[in-house]
């Protein structure tokens, strides 16, 4: 049997929690639209549901990595919130924009998408000059 793999672009996975997703949804999706009026571009953004555990609706919010650039371009101050990578940056960015829409979520960075690499990738032309190269010729 051959299987066939999604052919989506490596997307931003964030996990949230709230207590009603059918309710909260449609809030989410109208913040994501104005996000991308604000960036001038259609994203491929994705919000649904993972279950319901204690009362609680888990939901996971899947973001394209060049609609978050677009973003950045448009929002540098998402490049001045603490966290060590771009996304979690974003992640701690988005969380302050819903809450000052008094959206009330927890939001935390589930996945980020990596390239594969057999090692350490170094650019050779910042680690040799003209001279080095006459020298092995």
């Amino acid at each position: 049997m051959k299987r066939k793999y999604a052919e989506k672009p490596p997307m931003i996975v964030i996990s949230g929690s709230c207590l009603d997703f059918d309710n909260e949804r449609a809030r989410i999706m109208e913040f994501i639209g104005e996000l991308e009026w604000g960036a001038h571009t259609k994203s491929d953004c994705e919000v649904s549901s993972t279950g319901k555990a204690l009362g609680w609706d888990f939901f996971q919010i899947y973001f394209d990595q060049n609609f978050v650039e677009k973003l950045i371009e448009v929002y540098p101050d998402i490049q001045k919130e603490e966290g060590h990578m771009l996304e979690q940056e974003f992640v701690f960015w988005l969380s302050k924009q819903l809450k000052k829409r008094n959206l009330e979520y927890y939001l935390k960075l589930a996945d980020v998408p990596y390239e594969q690499t057999g090692g350490f990738r170094l650019d050779p032309n910042l680690y040799r000059d003209d001279k080095e190269l006459e020298d092995l010729r």
